[in-house]
């Protein structure tokens, strides 16, 4: 079973157009996963470059992270680590770089991120990410060396994401993403195209903060409330729609839990069910925070389950 779902695999890389999309957007960091993949408008952690770099722009001290995820039960494996430094009014600059495999070491996927972001004013705030793009195949591997598909075994391009994010209210955060700007190519093949889709994500977070100051209830409500958000965000990729929403809520000041769930329409449809939680760590001016978070997807990847863990440090 696992040797099929090897070629199966396979397959579906090296047709690109008919079932699997180079850079699919699998996303990155365990806690936007908890969120449901809502990530545009937040964008506050080490992850903030990979869903909207202009959340560097509001970032004011560095973040270091580092992911590791796992899909169908672990035959795909997604690691990534990033860093973000803010400079003051002058922005933040961040770097990242994240690596696809599966556990047959045939195919490689990785994609390595120079990112910029700056709050022009308080409410408002720009972000770019310059990438590169690279994938390989092994060509040792004999079903790579006999096919004539391969043009090349391996193959790499240069795009542009861009972002900005908008605070019209202290608790509202609005935030759009453009990625994949510059066409990339990574085809392996001398008659056979293979893009990276266009991207774009507009959403918006809501911190209960506000509520929390009008509600009439006890100090525990409005202490949970003061700890929460939720995320909405619309997306649309190779003529398909991601509708995502999640909620995060801070039990007290070092645990915190999240769910979110997400639909997808187009030329197949799947919803997704997610969860996660996260626990911080004082560790003398350091602050580590472990992320967890697991998603179960339906329709056409019906019983495919993700689950991601990251690291992140505050300094």
């Amino acid at each position: 079973m696992k040797h099929t779902f090897h070629l199966i695999l396979l397959i579906m890389m090296l047709f690109p157009t008919a079932a699997f999309a180079t850079f699919n957007d699998i996303g990155v960091g365990a806690r936007p996963l908890g969120l449901g993949g809502a990530f545009v408008a937040l964008a506050d952690d080490s992850n903030a470059a990979n869903y909207n770099a202009a959340g560097l722009g509001y970032i004011d001290k560095i973040h270091l992270g580092g992911t590791h995820a796992q899909r169908f039960n672990g035959l795909i494996t997604y690691n990534a680590v990033s860093g973000i430094i803010p400079f003051g009014r002058a922005g933040s600059i961040g770097a990242s770089l994240g690596v696809l495999g599966e556990d047959s070491e045939i195919y490689r996927e990785q994609t390595v991120r120079i990112s910029y972001g700056n709050a022009l004013f308080k409410q408002f705030a720009i972000g770019a990410n310059l990438k590169l793009f690279g994938i390989s195949f092994d060509a040792a591997n004999e079903f790579v060396a006999e096919n004539q598909y391969f043009a090349q075994t391996s193959s790499s391009a240069v795009s542009l994401d861009v972002g900005v994010i908008a605070k019209p209210f202290q608790s509202l955060s609005l935030g759009a993403s453009v990625e994949n700007l510059l066409p990339a190519d990574m085809s392996i093949s001398d008659t056979q195209t293979d893009p990276v889709p266009l991207n774009i994500r507009a959403g918006l977070a809501y911190r209960l903060e506000s509520i929390a100051e009008m509600s009439a209830q006890g100090a525990a409500v409005s202490n949970l409330l003061k700890g929460s958000l939720v995320t909405l965000e619309v997306a649309s990729r190779n003529s398909e729609i991601h509708i995502r929403t999640g909620a995060e809520v801070w039990l007290n000041k070092s645990i915190a839990v999240r769910g979110g769930y997400g639909v997808k329409n187009g030329n197949s449809s799947a919803t997704t069910l997610n969860f996660g939680g996260s626990v911080k760590l004082p560790i003398s001016s350091t602050k580590l925070q472990l992320d967890y978070g697991f998603q179960l997807l339906s329709g056409n990847l019906q019983d495919n389950t993700t689950q991601r863990f990251s690291l992140n440090l505050l300094f």
